[in-house]
C-alpha cells in the first residue's frame, strides 16, 4: 500500500494526541506524519516533544491560526514537493476503529474522482451529512451498507478525512473566513462544486471523544459559519432566512433548555448572526 502523509492538528492535549498517532500508526498504512501545533501552552508543546519519536515532523505555531489556518500552513508545503498522493488530516483526539484507514485508502484507490472520503461515526444512529439552504448541514437517517462502501454525502466531517492530492490542487485550501467547526464542510462542498466526489466510507468507523473547546465558542462557530456556508452555497437571500430561523430557534432553546451534550449559548449565537450580517469572518474577538 502506497504511503499517506497525515497531518495531526493539537492544540493543549499531548496525551490524547500521542494516543492519536498511536492509533494511526497501528493501522496496516505507512503513514509520513507531520503534527501541526496551534500555539498550545509550553507544558503542553513540551510534553508533546517529549512523546513523539524522531521520525514525526513537529511543526510549531506561534499563534492559533485556528483549524484550517493550521493545517494551510503545513499543506502549502506539501503540495509544493513531490509525495504522497493523498493526505490523511484528524483531530488530536481521534479514535480509528480497526480497518479504518485501509478502508478509507481502498475507496480512493477504486474511485479516481473521489477526492474526500471520512470514516463514519460509531453512533446508535447512522447517519449521513446533508447540506441545505434551511438546515445548513444536518445529519440524514441512512440504510447502513457492506463495509468497504463509499457512500456519496454532501459534506465530510473533520474528525478524520483523507484527501486526495489532485483535489486540493484544483480546489485550493480551508477557507481561512471559517477559522474552525465548518470550514471541512465548505471544502467539501467547494469539491463536489468542482466536480469531485465526497463520500463516507461505511465500515471505517472513528470515535470523537469530545473536544475542549467553550460552549460558547463553539455556539458561536457553529452559527456564525452555518450561515457563511449558506451564504457561499446558496446566496444572500437564503443566509437572511437561516439568520431568522436560527434566532428564533434561539428563542425556543432558551424556553427548552437543551442538554448539556449540546453546544449551546443563547448570547454567543444571536452574537453569532450580528457579526454575520456585519461581515465578520476569521477568529473570533472572544475566546470564552
Amino acid at each position: 500500500m502506497s504511503p499517506v502523509t497525515l497531518f495531526v492538528v493539537h492544540w493543549n492535549q499531548p496525551e490524547e494526541c500521542l494516543a492519536t498517532i498511536a492509533a494511526l500508526r497501528a493501522q496496516d498504512v505507512p503513514l509520513e506524519i507531520v503534527v501541526v501545533d496551534n500555539d498550545s501552552k509550553p507544558e503542553a508543546w513540551r510534553q508533546l516533544q517529549e512523546g513523539v519519536d524522531p521520525s514525526i515532523e513537529l511543526v510549531r505555531l506561534d499563534e492559533n491560526k485556528g483549524w484550517g489556518g493550521a493545517l494551510n500552513v503545513v499543506l502549502r508545503k506539501w503540495l509544493a514537493a513531490p509525495g504522497p498522493a493523498s493526505c490523511l488530516i484528524s483531530a488530536h483526539d481521534t479514535v480509528p476503529k480497526p480497518d479504518c484507514l485501509r478502508l478509507l485508502v481502498e475507496a480512493l484507490d477504486k474511485n479516481p474522482r473521489l477526492g474526500i472520503a471520512c470514516p463514519q461515526y460509531l453512533a446508535p444512529d447512522l447517519h449521513v451529512a446533508r447540506l441545505s439552504a434551511r438546515r445548513g448541514v444536518y445529519q440524514e437517517l441512512a440504510a447502513p451498507q457492506p463495509a468497504g462502501v463509499a457512500q456519496p454525502v454532501d459534506v465530510p466531517h473533520g474528525t478524520l478525512m483523507l484527501i486526495r492530492r489532485q483535489c486540493l490542487e484544483q480546489i485550493g485550501l480551508f477557507d481561512e473566513r471559517y477559522f474552525a467547526y465548518g470550514d471541512e464542510h465548505e471544502l467539501g462542498a467547494r469539491a463536489r462544486r468542482n466536480d469531485w466526489q465526497v463520500a463516507m466510507v461505511w465500515g471505517a468507523v472513528v470515535v470523537n471523544p469530545g473536544t475542549w473547546t467553550s460552549s460558547p465558542l463553539r455556539s458561536y462557530l457553529f452559527a456564525r459559519n452555518s450561515l457563511l456556508l449558506v451564504r457561499d452555497y446558496f446566496g444572500t437571500p437564503a443566509a437572511l432566512i437561516r439568520a431568522a430561523l436560527i434566532s428564533l430557534n434561539t428563542l425556543r432553546l432558551i424556553v427548552q433548555s437543551p442538554g448539556r451534550a449540546f453546544a449551546f449559548s443563547p448570547g454567543a449565537r444571536f452574537r453569532a448572526v450580528k457579526d454575520f450580517l456585519i461581515g465578520r469572518t476569521g477568529r473570533p474577538r472572544f475566546t470564552r
